[in-house]
């Protein structure tokens, strides 16, 4: 974690270097981030990297832990306001990321450079380790009676689930972003699909 005396910064600066940080990070691979760059980029004497970040691994887990804290953040809000509804995650989050008019939220396009870069890599690793995929702050807002079984064990499935959803719609609609429309509604139907099942009411599968 960054040292007291970054967080005593002033506001410019701090914002500054903190934008150098991502320039780097998004440019090249972990392995390959250069502090002379980042300190040149934000005007800063090299000792004082130092005086703010233990060094260039510290440096990459606050990064990543900041952006952690954003996307889980921005779904637990979603699941406040739609009472709980894990089901209604995939099609409001898409709706924030990547908008009709082809913007894309700033933290999830750094998010897909710097997945891109570090293909392979555990980036999990960077903060903190193993976690829980369903995070604590998200399973703490989910309505359980709104799922078929309301143990966290089967949540987490559901959220999986969501979150493929999710993932996938935004890869189409970034490789064909005039797409938006129809992807959007693919999405409606995926998540009808994770909310009610595909197959038709009273049927059974024949056991052979």
């Amino acid at each position: 974690m960054p040292t007291a005396t970054f967080f005593r910064l002033p506001e410019e600066k701090r914002k500054r270097l903190i934008e150098a940080c991502w320039a780097e990070l998004t440019t090249v691979r972990f392995a390959d981030i250069s502090i002379n760059r980042i300190i040149a980029a934000a005007h800063i004497p090299r000792g004082s990297f130092y005086q703010y970040f233990e060094d260039k691994e510290d440096l990459i887990r606050y990064l990543l832990e900041d952006m952690r804290e954003y996307f889980v953040s921005l779904m637990r809000n979603i699941l406040i306001s739609s009472k709980g509804d894990l089901f209604s995650l995939p099609v409001i989050a898409y709706n924030h990321f990547i908008g009709h008019q082809g913007h894309t939220d700033p933290m999830l396009t750094l998010f897909l450079k710097v997945m891109r870069l570090n293909k392979g890599m555990d980036i999990q690793s960077f903060v903190g380790g193993p976690v829980d995929f369903l995070p604590d702050e998200l399973w703490e807002v989910i309505a359980p009676s709104k799922l078929r079984q309301g143990s966290r064990d089967y949540a987490d499935h559901v959220f999986h689930m969501a979150c493929a959803i999710l993932a996938f719609a935004v890869v189409e609609t970034l490789q064909s972003p005039d797409q938006w429309p129809q992807v959007q509604e693919q999405m409606k139907i995926r998540t009808d699909l994770l909310r009610y099942g595909g197959a038709a009411e009273g049927y059974k599968e024949e056991v052979t």
